[in-house]
């Protein structure tokens, strides 16, 4: 039996934040997968194994109410069901996330936060892709 490929999922169209995440994840046996539709994401969890989750929570497409979905199809899919999920959004936006909260996200940050932490959740995922 082969197995999947294994990926970073990472839903984001700021440009600042895909830059960092990308620099995050330079590294050999990285493997970053950028999706910004519904169907993309679907089609990521079907062929990809997945390690980590990344979610804008002001993405245009797939932020908001839309980021719940991903981390509920995330957890229902048998291989993916694993992985870890964070999601980040403005500090401001109390009830933003807290509804990722309690959608099943792992970690909800501040931008700020997340700016802080994102390299090392990336760095530690990288190197369960590395191990696989």
């Amino acid at each position: 039996m082969v197995e999947e490929p294994r990926r970073i999922l990472v839903v984001c169209s700021d440009l600042m934040f895909s830059a960092k995440i990308r620099e995050a994840g330079l590294s050999p046996g990285a493997a970053l997968e950028f999706v910004g539709t519904p169907e993309k994401y679907d089609e990521a969890l079907q062929n990809f194994r997945v390690v980590l989750l990344l979610v804008d929570l002001h993405h245009q497409t797939l932020g908001g109410a839309a980021s719940h979905d991903l981390v509920k199809k995330l957890r229902a899919s048998a291989k993916n069901k694993g992985a870890y999920a964070m999601a980040w959004g403005a500090h401001t936006e109390v009830d933003l996330l807290k509804g990722a909260e309690r959608a099943g996200f792992d970690k909800v940050l501040a931008r700020s936060a997340f700016v802080r932490e994102m390299p090392e959740i990336v760095r530690r995922a990288v190197s369960r892709i590395r191990t696989a």
